[in-house]
């Protein structure tokens, strides 16, 4: 079965590959050990960041202590804003591997490197060898996707289904066979990972493309589309039944509150601009983004595979800006089929069809030379970054100075390689020498995540509480440390706004004693006997110091406090406080 068109010439650079398998196992090897550099690099060496991180590892851990792995628990109430796969897939992680950083970040990592090789599948059999390698290796390289592939939230998860499903679907009507099973097998998954959105964004896609092209009649049965989402609710709904069966109110909050309210209300969570997500992508895919203006798509040979590439980022695009819920992961699905379009204008330039106005003139040196330069630039830009780092208002800069310095010395050192490659016209080592800069730069940015992790996490203030005070009861004053529960390994009673933990507390019969509403309930527990910890911000703990009596400051980080009651063996006055 074939999707081209008649009035499509099929060309080289169209049919399937027929290169021998050991250059594409070659390929692959390749592919997956930059992307293990990368992912892989440092992944356990920095503390859970709040609160994402903090709160699905915790998740995880929740249900590997419990065994319940069909009700997710936070801080040991039912916590439903999210579907369970990525959720026991941690789990199944820390089965294997101990409860560690590592082991939280793991299945995400695996998760970015699936849809590296979805990628270079799609690009190999759409296009050839040439443009598979380059999809590939831009998608590694690209600093948005490579630091969302160490960061445990749910995006990569779903944007390596999702690119699984969307070009397989487009394969599927390439080249019939079994794809679209892969296609509504990847749906069901993606469904499972953050919710309805996981199939919505592969099929409107493809039915525009389809409606794009004239060919929708006759699509449910081509794609056998029937049996197809029948497999996909087969994957995904009994959750979601036995979820609204087991848990009251379950439906109205996740369906309504999770999706509608999210998408619709300006007020419910992370308003932000209708065009929030372009600067985004701009500034996310650099420097592969520097390029795009020079780069000739128009003198390639036509391909359908081009056209579905541009209608799969822009649904993403669109769908995600319309949300006026918006957070920088959530356009992430875009980055894949992206990346198979800049691959595609770069192989136009470097290599030109024979039957391109291209052919009949050297490769584009704008591109191509030029490139160099645009590194070097980015590379100085990088630099003169850290020099003003004193006048940047966040304090992040700052602290990165010494990795910015290293990042930028590799752009420009990486950039003058680059420039030599292609002024001698070796047009491949200069792909090379791009790609292998901006790897040596990502593992370098990696050290900005160590230095940086003091304003990202309480990893090192929950680790001193369960080192000086393992016996003792925490409570978490106003606002919810996510990271207390894991380090610690037990429950905190919270103080304030429940947020999140507001629909499990409702449904727990203990929800007295482990959630309070005012200081004077948590004085009175603190005059209990019994070890006590108090976590809570310096400046009301400035406040309040006079009323704790005697305490001692066993941890401090970033804005949050932890203070340990003294046992009252001997009268002793209060400490003082800075």
């Amino acid at each position: 079965m074939s999707g081209t068109a008649p009035n499509e010439v099929s060309s080289p650079a169209f049919t399937a590959p027929s290169a021998p398998a050991t250059p594409i196992a070659y390929d692959v090897a390749a592919i997956v050990a930059l992307s293990l550099a990368i992912c892989l690099f440092h992944l356990g060496s920095f503390g859970l960041w709040e609160p994402d991180e903090a709160r699905y590892a915790e998740i995880a851990r929740e249900m590997l202590q419990r065994g319940n792995l069909l009700v997710p628990h936070l801080n040991y109430v039912a916590y439903v804003e999210k579907p369970p796969l990525l959720y026991w897939l941690t789990t199944l992680s820390f089965w294997i591997f101990g409860v560690s950083e590592f082991a939280a970040r793991i299945p995400v990592a695996l998760s970015a490197i699936a849809g590296i090789l979805a990628t270079y599948v799609f690009a190999l059999r759409a296009f050839g060898r040439r443009h598979a390698i380059l999809a590939a290796a831009i998608l590694a390289t690209t600093p948005l996707y490579a630091l969302m592939a160490q960061v445990l939230t749910t995006d990569m998860t779903l944007t390596a289904l999702v690119t699984i499903a969307t070009f397989s679907l487009y394969l599927h009507w390439h080249e019939g066979g079994r794809w679209c099973w892969v296609a509504y097998v990847a749906m069901g998954l993606a469904v499972m990972t953050k919710g309805p959105v996981g199939a919505a964004l592969p099929i409107m896609s493809m039915l525009i493309w389809l409606a794009l092209r004239h060919e929708l009649r006759g699509a449910i049965a081509k794609f056998r589309a029937v049996l197809g989402l029948m497999l996909t609710t087969l994957i995904a709904a009994p959750w979601f039944v036995m979820m609204s069966i087991r848990e009251p109110g379950f439906a109205d909050f996740y369906f309504v509150g999770e999706h509608l309210r999210r998408f619709f209300e300006t007020d419910y969570s992370h308003s932000e601009a209708f065009y929030f997500y372009v600067p985004v992508l701009a500034i996310g895919l650099l420097p592969w983004t520097l390029l795009v203006p020079f780069l000739t798509w128009r003198e390639a040979p036509r391909n359908p595979a081009r056209s579905l590439c541009l209608v799969a980022a822009s649904i993403t695009l669109v769908a995600f800006s319309c949300a006026n819920a918006k957070l920088i992961p959530y356009i992430l699905p875009a980055v894949p089929p992206l990346a198979v379009l800049i691959a595609d204008g770069l192989v136009a330039c470097a290599w030109p069809a024979a039957d391109s106005r291209a052919a009949r003139r050297p490769p584009d040196s704008r591109i191509l030379i030029e490139s160099g330069p645009m590194l070097a630039l980015l590379g100085a830009g990088v630099i003169v970054t850290a020099i003003a780092a004193p006048q940047f208002r966040t304090p992040y800069v700052m602290t990165a100075r010494p990795s910015l310095y290293a990042i930028g010395a590799i752009l420009i050192t990486g950039g003058v390689v680059t420039m030599l490659m292609f002024i001698m016209r070796r047009t491949a080592a200069g792909l090379g020498a791009i790609i292998v800069t901006l790897a040596f730069a990502l593992i370098a940015g990696g050290w900005a995540r160590l230095e940086t992790e003091p304003m990202r996490s309480y990893a090192s203030l929950s680790r001193a509480i369960a080192e000086k005070a393992p016996d003792a009861d925490i409570i978490c004053y106003h606002r919810y440390v996510q990271s207390l529960p894991f380090y610690n390994r037990k429950r905190i009673v919270l103080l304030g706004g429940r947020t999140e933990l507001d629909f499990g507390s409702r449904l727990d019969p203990n929800a007295r004693y482990w959630f309070m509403n005012n200081d004077d309930q948590m004085f009175r527990r603190w005059e209990r006997p019994g070890p006590i910890v108090v976590v809570l911000d310096a400046g009301d703990l400035a406040r309040m110091k006079e009323s704790f009596g005697d305490f001692d400051l066993i941890a401090a980080e970033g804005k949050k406090r932890a203070i340990l009651r003294r046992e009252r063996i001997s009268r002793r006055e209060p400490i003082s406080v800075n």
